[in-house]
């Protein structure tokens, strides 16, 4: 609360008849200024004219001395004529106590250089006499005195210069104080409005402004009070919202860093963080939708919060993470009871759908994994990271892991600039053509030489590539690169096979590229097969057909490669403008030893010819495996039997130049 300071008794007064305007006190204070000023002029003005009036008055006395006289009929003042002037003969002592004169006069100015008296008597009469000596020849009388009188009750602020120039030293005073006062008025409450308006921007609303005995001011304070007032409403419904999750009602990320920071300033017992996340969500939801993916993560929230306990914080992080802080007792309770892998694992009911959840969690425990909130986080994380990758359903942080994620990172500066410094080369692996035991076709394959470690091979870093978005860049190198020999391998009738990625495939600039290289040279296209993989083209199945149709108008050849490992749908497959199918290496193997595997491959290879496609079987490592996929009608084979995947000028030296038409020496 704002401390209201003491007010003038003026102020007093007017706060206590009631609130008055701004605007009715600067015309209360014009007017009192106006007519203390008007008195004043009057005053001035009304001196003046008795001042006038007396030195007439003078004159008249004078005048008439100077007629007794006889000497000097001069100046005489008819417009005094009818002023009465009293006679005695004799001096001034005894003209007093004659009848014309009037009662209670006492002297009021010295004589002035005319010999003339004045007098102020009752009633407001002024008296002026004057004591004349005549010549000794025309009366017995040597001393005559004459008097006059006029009445000062017409004018009775009648003043001196001195009086009238106090009265507007007053006149000033009085204004001065009314301004102080209207100032006062206004400076005070706006300071006071400035204060609170300072303590709102901190985000103090525990005040409130005093009211006002200006109207405009006690309006625009009322305002401020029930604008805080709101504010500070809207501020307890921000701060209850802003550390829960709106979906599951569990803490968010927040709240549990606040929590952490606290909890771990004032530990007495070891803590530890679990961060688990539900790894088939994206899945449910592109199935099922989003209403029962927001369900499974509700249920699952709920499931969490049934082991809560008092000293348990439990929150969603964002969409399918949710972390626990807990005392490392109670994990260790929990580890052992198995309540963990009951919160990991198991199966929901959602609008009649039985879902299994698959989840897998990271641990991190304070403080011999950090002191920090974010260190913990962080490191509970990529413990889960690996938790997931490897499927375990939980794993505990160790250094090595963070030192792990650390090359990584550096893997990835590195690969930027390995994209800028063009340190990619080609690779190549023949593929046998089983119809007329040639080579005619070539996979690309791509390999990072590496100033340091040498040559990378793609398993290292294109999982990299595809999570930061530099497999776009690194896909248009290749193609360039590829574009640079076409012509040579064309000239032996070689094909040339590229891998795209499902980010490729979503990558609608691709589309321009190939256009631009496609106007460059039109006939390359024609020696070009681009293989996508299965779950590629399932990642979003309508616009992979898009994109596959507009490069097969420009005359490529498209394959789907790894086939037998995804699953994708024949009815899409179908309908993308597919001319190879390459069986992955997983149905192959063995399959000369498994008369069940032999079933399944012959199967595929078969449903491959049903549809009008080629079919390659990749991976083929033995002589047996070659005599078999041979025997069941594949169209290529591929694999080490045949040939590893070798440099541009060995491939060159062996099928670019001479006759590329050789078998290889056990064929």
């Amino acid at each position: 609360m704002l401390s209201s300071q003491k007010i003038g008794l003026l102020r007093a007064l007017i706060a206590n008849s009631g609130i008055i305007s701004l605007h009715s006190r600067a015309l209360l204070v014009c007017v009192t200024a106006l007519l203390a000023l008007s008195l004043c002029i009057y005053a001035i003005l009304n001196n003046q004219i008795s001042e006038q009036l007396a030195e007439r008055m003078d004159q008249l006395l004078t005048a008439k001395a100077r007629a007794i006289d006889h000497t000097d009929h001069s100046g005489h003042d008819h417009t005094l004529a009818m002023t009465p002037v009293y006679y005695h003969s004799g001096d001034l002592e005894d003209a007093q106590g004659t009848l014309h004169w009037p009662k209670d006069c006492e002297p009021s100015h010295p004589p002035s250089a005319s010999r003339i008296h004045r007098f102020k008597c009752e009633n407001g009469v002024r008296l002026h006499a004057l004591q004349a000596r005549l010549p000794r020849e025309q009366a017995t009388h040597q001393t005559i005195t004459l008097w006059a009188t006029h009445s000062t009750s017409s004018t009775p602020l009648s003043m001196r210069a001195e009086e009238a120039l106090g009265l507007a030293v007053l006149v000033l005073l009085i204004s001065t104080l009314c301004s102080r006062w209207i100032s006062q008025s206004i400076t005070h409450p706006l300071g006071e409005i400035t204060t609170s308006a300072q303590l709102m921007a901190e985000g103090n609303y525990d005040w409130r402004l005093p009211d006002s005995s200006i109207r405009e001011i006690n309006q625009l304070a009322s305002t401020f009070n029930r604008m805080a007032k709101s504010l500070q409403e809207r501020d307890k419904v921000i701060r209850r919202t802003a550390y829960k999750d709106q979906l599951t009602g569990l803490d968010n990320r927040a709240y549990l860093t606040l929590a952490l920071r606290e909890r771990t300033q004032c530990a007495r017992e070891p803590l530890s963080i679990l961060i688990w996340g539900i790894d088939n969500l994206d899945s449910i939801n592109e199935v099922l939708g989003h209403d029962v993916a927001d369900k499974v993560l509700v249920k699952v929230a709920r499931k969490a919060s049934r082991i809560c306990r008092e000293n348990l914080v439990i929150a969603r992080l964002e969409g399918n993470i949710f972390c626990m802080l807990m005392p490392r007792k109670l994990l260790e309770s929990m580890l052992k009871k198995h309540t963990l892998k009951r919160i990991l694992q198991g199966s929901l009911r959602v609008q009649n759908y039985q879902l299994d959840i698959q989840s897998h969690a990271g641990l991190a425990h304070y403080p011999e994994h950090g002191q920090c909130p974010e260190t913990l986080m962080r490191r509970a994380e990529i413990a889960r990271q690996l938790a997931k990758k490897t499927r375990q359903t939980n794993i505990v942080f160790e250094a090595r892991l963070e030192q792990r994620s650390a090359n990584r990172l550096e893997l990835i500066a590195q690969l930027r600039k390995a994209i800028i410094d063009n340190e990619f080369c080609l690779f190549f692996q023949p593929k046998l053509n089983l119809r007329t035991n040639n080579i005619n076709q070539a996979e690309v394959l791509l390999r990072w030489n590496h100033p340091v470690h040498g040559l990378i091979a793609p398993g290292a870093f294109i999982e990299l590539a595809e999570q930061t978005g530099m497999i776009r860049d690194i896909t248009r190198l290749v193609i360039k690169q590829t574009y640079a020999i076409i012509n040579l391998c064309a000239n032996q009738n070689i094909r040339l096979s590229l891998n795209l990625s499902a980010m490729d495939l979503e990558d609608s600039g691709l589309i321009d590229f190939m256009h631009h290289m496609h106007e460059q040279q039109p006939e390359a296209s024609r020696h070009i097969v681009l293989e996508i993989t299965e779950s590629a083209a399932m990642r979003d199945p309508e616009q992979a057909l898009d994109a596959l149709n507009q490069l097969a108008a420009m005359h490529f050849q498209i394959a789907v490669d790894d086939f037998g490992t995804g699953y994708s749908s024949l009815a899409y497959l179908k309908r993308f403008p597919v001319t190879e199918l390459k069986i992955d290496r997983s149905l192959v193997q063995g399959a000369d030893l498994d008369m069940d595997g032999q079933i399944i491959l012959e199967s595929t290879i078969e449903m491959g010819h049903i549809m009008g496609l080629l079919v390659t079987t990749e991976g083929v490592e033995t002589q047996s495996e070659y005599e078999l996929v041979k025997k069941l009608g594949a169209d290529y084979v591929q694999g080490f039997w045949l040939s590893k995947p070798m440099p541009f000028e060995e491939f060159k030296l062996k099928h670019l130049v001479g006759n590329h038409d050789q078998l290889v020496q056990h064929l």
